[in-house]
């Protein structure tokens, strides 16, 4: 089962349909606070990395639920959606760009996010890896690493509304 796309239909269905509804709920939120997201560069680079990853998530559950695609392509796509989301996530934490107006946040609330994000990203590039070659657990650990970026996202979302509303 770990490498037969068909059997996982229903959950890919499910998450493709979750990442568009919540898509699109977020674009309703940032457009009634706008202005604040687009001025601040920590704001609109949190909303943009939100949007993205749940744009992500959409073409991912696509991409599973493509009609006899090989599982060895699956993985090529999975790992190259991973290596994509290596590099947004190395550049977030050497990248600084002084002046660019960014809020705040406590040392450990910084760390905590950074170990999350490499955490999700080593369970990405794995699952990519296991597609491609057809060894360990492929859709299983896939799964894992949709699920953790539903629960990202929803945390990112939450922080980016309080923060606007202070």
């Amino acid at each position: 089962m770990a490498f037969d796309a068909e059997r996982w239909h229903d959950f890919y269905v499910m998450s493709g349909g979750a990442a568009a509804a919540l898509a699109g709920l977020l674009f309703v939120a940032m457009s009634l606070h706008a202005r604040t997201v687009m001025s601040n560069l920590f704001y609109r680079n949190r909303a943009v990395g939100m949007l993205t990853s749940l744009t992500t998530q959409l073409l991912l559950s696509a991409a599973v639920l493509v009609p006899d695609q090989p599982v060895r392509l699956l993985g090529a796509e999975v790992a190259a959606a991973s290596l994509f989301w290596l590099g947004v996530a190395l550049r977030a934490i050497f990248a600084r760009e002084p002046g660019a107006g960014s809020i705040p946040i406590s040392r450990f609330r910084m760390w905590a996010e950074v170990v999350a994000g490499l955490t999700w990203n080593a369970l990405f590039i794995v699952s990519g890896l296991s597609l491609l070659t057809e060894i360990g657990a492929g859709l299983y650990v896939l799964a894992v690493v949709m699920v953790f970026a539903f629960g990202w996202n929803i945390y990112v979302a939450w922080v980016l509304m309080t923060e606007i509303s202070e």
